[in-house]
């Protein structure tokens, strides 16, 4: 890989493939345990997909941008994508994993409560 023309570094790619697949991991365990709150999975798959390509866009432009990198999809897009020179990262890919990691055990946290109270 070094030798292509596009040179880049083999210790870069294993940095944003394990953010990724930290990213896919964390965003499954939370589409999992929101199923898990509506006892639906059509019901979680329309939430999550309604968050991540409507909600998510339109706070963009409506939210300032330091509340707006807390919130689980742009903390989990921390993850993976690389510095670059032209952008500031607010996060480093630790504090985004530990952000969505915070999101995901709140929501499988609340999805325990409520099934315990539902069916006990």
């Amino acid at each position: 890989m070094r030798d292509t023309a596009l040179e880049f570094e083999m210790d870069i790619m294993i940095e944003a493939l394990a953010g990724a697949t930290g990213y896919l991991t964390l965003t499954a365990l939370l589409s999992a345990a929101i199923g898990a709150l509506f006892r639906r999975s059509t019901t979680a798959l329309v939430a999550l997909l309604g968050y991540y390509f409507v909600v998510s866009p339109l706070t963009r432009g409506l939210m300032p941008s330091i509340s707006r990198n807390y919130l689980p999809d742009t903390a989990g897009y921390y993850m993976y994508m690389l510095p670059s020179p032209d952008e500031i990262n607010v996060l480093t890919p630790l504090q985004g994993a530990g952000i969505l990691m915070l999101w995901t055990l709140i929501v499988i946290t609340v999805a325990i409560i409520f099934y315990r109270k539902r069916d006990a």
